[in-house]
């Protein structure tokens, strides 16, 4: 994203969606049947009369939370956790699962498409200490497991990758790569304070229901009797499993164990949803079925552009029948499409000074210079307008590239 054209792409693709909708029923209204008929019936989510929408993505932005180009108000949403952790406030980096209203077009411009936000689920994917860390690689390894970090990654309480020190505790937020079995990081969260308990999550393989053992990658972990399986429990389950901070003759022991695949189920998802997925491919399934993130995609009626694989990153586009994505459109791109170049943030400035040219949004301080593009009047004057950020994490600092009063 850059400056006011860097949501275009993204904005005209949902609009055209939008308007295709809205064509069709026109067209069916006029006895169009048919073909017409046939799509409205896999994109009938769309905000011209479907019963509400689904997406899962990065959040790219606050106020309330911007996900995959559009703007969630999130204030009576219900907010969970799918992985034991304490629920907290959602911040840019986090991966989400989001339920919410059908959604509405933009205005016009740059204004991003919005929609109410009924249920919420995050989770991070890795918490446990660091073992390595390769600044030139731009990785760290956290329970064995290695942690691909790009520059674009958020990170909490820390500069950046250059000041994460091995022995300090992380909690890894991003996307499973299963085809190298890396965790591509989009937020790392850093303490010096051991957690209660360490967090793994990844693909189940080597099960052994006699010695009660399985690995997800390399780390190779134990159950016993008293722990509850998920339902499917076999090889090839994704699963997040929460591990006591000390392994035992080898092993970490297991205290809970969590099915990655129910998103739809848990968040009650509804049939007809509009659904939009970023994410990587977890699982391929047999001929246009395969998995994004643990949520089933069918692609037999689809427009593909590229070859899915296991681990590639996609875009989908579709429906939810029977707990199923059907898809419209499926998209392969590069790990630069989970990437988020630059956020949104909407709120009021608080804390500003013109002389260190610092100020504070939602909770997040920002830094601005002479390259910022400020379009809000009487700024030196130290008011407190309502304004719309968009900002880059560069070296630990949220900059400013632009800052508008909120229309």
């Amino acid at each position: 994203m850059t400056n006011q054209p860097d949501n275009t792409a993204a904005l005209s693709r949902r609009g055209a969606l939008l308007a295709m909708a809205g064509g069709l029923a026109t067209l069916a209204g006029c006895g169009g049947g048919g073909a017409a008929g046939a799509v409205t019936s896999v994109i009938s989510g769309l905000s011209s009369g479907g019963t509400g929408s689904f997406t899962t993505g990065t959040i790219a932005g606050l106020g309330s939370i911007i996900v995959n180009s559009t703007r969630y108000d999130d204030a009576s949403a219900q907010v969970s956790r799918s992985d034991d952790g304490v629920v907290g406030s959602l911040r840019p980096g986090m991966v989400v699962y989001v339920q919410a209203s059908p959604i509405t077009a933009s205005t016009g411009g740059d204004a991003l498409p919005t929609a109410t936000a009924n249920r919420i689920a995050y989770a991070s994917e890795w918490v446990g200490p660091v073992g390595a860390v390769d600044t030139v690689a731009r990785t760290l390894t956290v329970l064995g497991q290695t942690v691909d970090v790009p520059a674009t990654a958020v990170f909490e309480d820390v500069a950046g990758l250059s000041a994460v020190r091995p022995g300090q505790f992380v909690e890894v937020h991003g996307y499973l790569n299963l085809a190298n079995g890396h965790l591509l990081a989009t937020r790392v969260e850093v303490s010096n304070t051991a957690p209660g308990a360490f967090r793994i999550s990844g693909q189940v393989s080597g099960l052994n229901t006699t010695t009660r053992t399985f690995s997800l990658g390399t780390a190779l972990i134990g159950y016993d009797t008293t722990t509850a399986l998920p339902s499917g429990w076999a090889n090839g389950l994704l699963v997040r499993v929460s591990v006591a901070p000390t392994q035992v003759g080898g092993l970490w022991r297991a205290t809970r164990i969590r099915d990655r695949e129910s998103q739809l189920a848990d968040l009650q998802v509804e049939d007809r949803a509009e659904s939009e997925l970023k994410g990587t491919v977890t699982s391929l399934d047999g001929t246009n079925l395969f998995k994004v993130n643990g949520i089933t995609v069918d692609s037999s009626t689809a427009q593909v552009s590229g070859t899915v694989a296991l681990g590639v990153a996609v875009e989908v586009h579709g429906a939810v029948r029977n707990g199923v994505i059907v898809a419209t459109r499926v998209e392969v791109e590069n790990d630069e499409g989970l990437q988020v170049q630059e956020f949104d943030f909407f709120g009021t400035v608080s804390n500003l000074n013109v002389v260190t040219q610092t100020f504070t949004v939602r909770g997040v301080n920002f830094t601005y210079n002479a390259n910022t593009r400020n379009e809000v009047p009487n700024w030196t004057t130290g008011a407190t307008p309502s304004v719309r950020v968009r900002a880059s994490l560069i070296a630990g600092q949220w900059v400013a590239s632009r800052i508008r009063l909120q229309s």
